[in-house]
């Protein structure tokens, strides 16, 4: 059984496809279209995953937005985050954010899967 991961991004596509490929090596996935839909399901969901993969730029509820509201809520703040993005600057918001990860896009998938890895499979 594959860990579980909340991805959240608005573009369907990316996360039709990202989704598809993180199933395919085993994770269990959820996926959210914007950081509000995303909080609502952490708030109903237990156990919590044990990663978020969340895009920075979406409607209704940024990325930014929605890690505001997550780490201040002190149950679901100690879930990681990394955060997927285009912005030329995404280190920097990804420091301001306290994510583990940043990932630009368009998305390398071994980048990805090797960051998931990292952070969720205990060193050998």
């Amino acid at each position: 059984m594959g860990s579980n991961i909340l991805l959240v991004e608005d573009d369907y596509d990316v996360r039709e496809a990202l989704a598809e490929t993180l199933r395919e090596e085993g994770y269990s996935v959820d996926c959210a279209v914007d950081g509000q839909e995303a909080l609502d399901l952490l708030r109903r969901q237990m156990p919590l995953p044990r990663l978020i993969l969340l895009d920075l730029m979406m409607p209704r509820m940024s990325g930014a937005d929605f890690r505001a509201a997550q780490r201040a809520d002190p149950i679901l703040s100690s879930v990681p985050v990394v955060v997927l993005s285009a912005d030329a600057r995404m280190a920097e918001k990804a420091r301001l954010l306290d994510a583990v990860g940043a990932i630009r896009k368009p998305i390398d998938v071994d980048d990805l899967l090797g960051t998931i890895k990292r952070l969720l499979e205990p060193a050998a």
